[in-house]
This record gives structure tokens, C-alpha cells and sequence, in this order.
């Protein structure tokens, strides 16, 4: 009799333990479905690749001339990009940051290793006017910079305000150098 009894403990523990299986089983494919059911509608909510070449544009930089820029439409404002001379360089480098409405020194404004691109938002910061100043043969005022139509404000070829009555520097847009001639905005 006692082995009866054992055995029959033995049985219901084996059902258990079956019962418990399949609940996990059918448990662990029940998510399983949701998961394949509900990851389409998820995935719809990425950005397509489209949508993320325009929100990342490549810019070639490596056919600017040198005392040109180049003006790209990003998110609705207008970057410049402008690629310097050594004069130009070798004059902002010995600019005192410390003199300047908004100080700022030349390794602030240009990316290490391409010192001679400047990457900047070309709205005037005290009223937002789009600034003249990208060909050479635009008014750039007395630093070779930008100048404002609007209300004078003058910009030096790094995007600092010299004078006039705008209170900041230029924008410096996200932005990186893919190589020597691509940056990408974004």
C-alpha cells in the first residue's frame, strides 16, 4: 500500500512538472508571437534611409577655393562653408579672443587636423537676417568676413562678431569631416 502511495506522489509531482512545461511553453510562445506580431509597427516608426540622407547631408568641400564659401540649405537655415587662405589664418590666429564682443580664440571655431574650413550659420544673431560675404566678391566689410544687409553687424571669417549690433558669434552647426574633401552636417 505504501508503494501505492509513493507512486502516486511520484505521478502527481510528474504532472506537475509536465503542467509546468507547457505553461512556460506556451507562455514563451505566446510572447514569442507578440514579438513577431508587433516589431513591424515599431520598425514603421524609423526614419528611412531617405529621410536620414536628409537629415545627414554630405557636403563636398574639396572643390571650394580658397576666400570662397559655399551656402547649403540645413534644417531650414542656411550654413556656410568656407575654406580660408593661410593669410587668413595667420591673421584670426592673432586676433585677442579677449578683445572681442564675444570672445572666442580660432581653435574654438575650426575642427583640429582642417583648420582652414569654417563651418558656420549664416543668420546674423542680432536679428535674423541671412548675411552677405560668400563670394569674393560680396561685401565682407573691413575683417573679409560677413556682413549684415539688415543692421551692419560685421563677422570676421570665423563667424565672430566684430561690430554692429549683434551679441554673439555665428553658429557653429553639428558637423564632422568624413575625410579631407566630405564633412556631414548632423
Amino acid at each position: 500500500m505504501a508503494d501505492l502511495e509513493v507512486g502516486a506522489e511520484i505521478n502527481e509531482v510528474e504532472t506537475l512538472v509536465r503542467r509546468d512545461f507547457l505553461k512556460i511553453l506556451t507562455v514563451s510562445a505566446g510572447a514569442v508571437a507578440l514579438g513577431a506580431t508587433v516589431w513591424p509597427f515599431i520598425n514603421a516608426l524609423n526614419p528611412t534611409a531617405d529621410d536620414l540622407a536628409i537629415a545627414n547631408p554630405i557636403i563636398e568641400v574639396g572643390a571650394i577655393a580658397p576666400n570662397s564659401a559655399v551656402r547649403v540649405m540645413w534644417n531650414g537655415q542656411p550654413i556656410y562653408i568656407r575654406k580660408l587662405t593661410p593669410q587668413q589664418i595667420a591673421d584670426n590666429l592673432a586676433v585677442v579672443a579677449s578683445s572681442l564682443p564675444d570672445p572666442a580664440d580660432f581653435t574654438s571655431r575650426v575642427k583640429p587636423g582642417y583648420e582652414s574650413f569654417v563651418v558656420v550659420v549664416g543668420l546674423n544673431t542680432g536679428i535674423p537676417c541671412e548675411l552677405l560675404g560668400n563670394s569674393p566678391t560680396d561685401a565682407r566689410g573691413p575683417v573679409d568676413g560677413w556682413t549684415c544687409p539688415c543692421d551692419g553687424s560685421i563677422y570676421d571669417p570665423l563667424g565672430r562678431v566684430r561690430s554692429g549690433p549683434a551679441p554673439n558669434n555665428l553658429a557653429i552647426p553639428r558637423f564632422s569631416f568624413l575625410n579631407a574633401t566630405q564633412i556631414q552636417l548632423g
